[in-house]
């Protein structure tokens, strides 16, 4: 098992499969790198594939402390630097997105060829003034506030609610299934510190810094965020085009794997 210990004493788990230009894989919130399987086999016939499970996730410790969207774009820089990545395509689901966007933040994309987003917002907590966010824009901070008391008080029933809303086609026994993975690899924790992480931040100021090549793509059915969210992304993105995934959720990677394997190799060989 390969860990990169980081400056925190924090060891995270990371496999490099193929050579050539290097695709860092960075998966979403309570899963890990497995999520990518599938573009894993495929891409390192023509590449060299980073995949990784974020801290508190997977095969990685699980502290106590650094769960914050700072310190998981550290790592990922502390990665790039233990591996020596330059011209990365980076790719980001959910919250592997928000992690990208904290990179650039913290880092810049000096160290980017290109960025793709997979289903996600720049600011996840709606308000007045902002309705791009969670669910369509029907997510403000009391509906935050009550997840977290949740998450903390029994986060199998919550992976169980989220669930059956971010895939609504779900039969009760997929729902069972999908839930007893989520509550095997995860500690409640990591996954009420991660939610807190993505409600508090916003990224949209960061968004015109990101002069890389990017693709925002988005499910079409996705019960999480709207096409307007992705067709805010790409107005603020000087350098992106929204592709769409038809007749898929927010678990669209996992849901049409081919083709998510074709956007990413169609960036990743410009």
């Amino acid at each position: 098992m390969t860990l990169l210990k980081t400056s925190d004493g924090t060891n995270l788990y990371y496999e490099v499969v193929g050579e050539g230009e290097p695709i860092v894989l960075i998966h979403g919130w309570g899963q890990n790198n497995e999520g990518f399987l599938p573009q894993i086999e495929t891409l390192s016939k023509n590449f060299k594939v980073i995949s990784y499970d974020l801290r508190g996730h997977g095969k990685s410790d699980k502290p106590h402390y650094g769960l914050t969207l700072s310190r998981f774009a550290d790592d990922l820089e502390e990665l790039m630097n233990e591996l020596a990545l330059e011209n990365v395509n980076l790719v980001g689901w959910s919250m592997g997105a928000s992690t990208s966007f904290e990179y650039v933040r913290k880092y810049g994309v000096n160290r980017l060829k290109s960025l793709t987003i997979f289903d996600m917002t720049p600011k996840l907590l709606n308000d007045e003034e902002w309705k791009y966010g969670l669910f369509h824009g029907r997510y403000e901070i009391q509906d935050a506030l009550r997840d977290l008391t949740a998450l903390n008080h029994d986060y199998s029933a919550f992976g169980k609610e989220f669930m059956s809303i971010a895939a609504p086609y779900f039969t009760e026994e997929m729902i069972e299934e999908t839930n007893s993975l989520f509550v095997e690899g995860n500690t409640p924790h990591v996954l009420a510190a991660m939610w807190l992480a993505m409600v508090v931040n916003d990224y949209r100021d960061v968004l015109p810094k990101i002069t890389v090549s990017t693709q925002i793509v988005y499910g079409d059915q996705s019960t999480l965020y709207s096409k307007e969210t992705a067709e805010y992304l790409v107005s603020q993105i000087p350098n992106a085009k929204a592709i769409p995934f038809e007749n898929c959720t927010h678990l669209l990677v996992a849901e049409n794997p081919d083709k998510t394997t074709e956007v990413i190799y169609d960036i990743a060989s410009k």
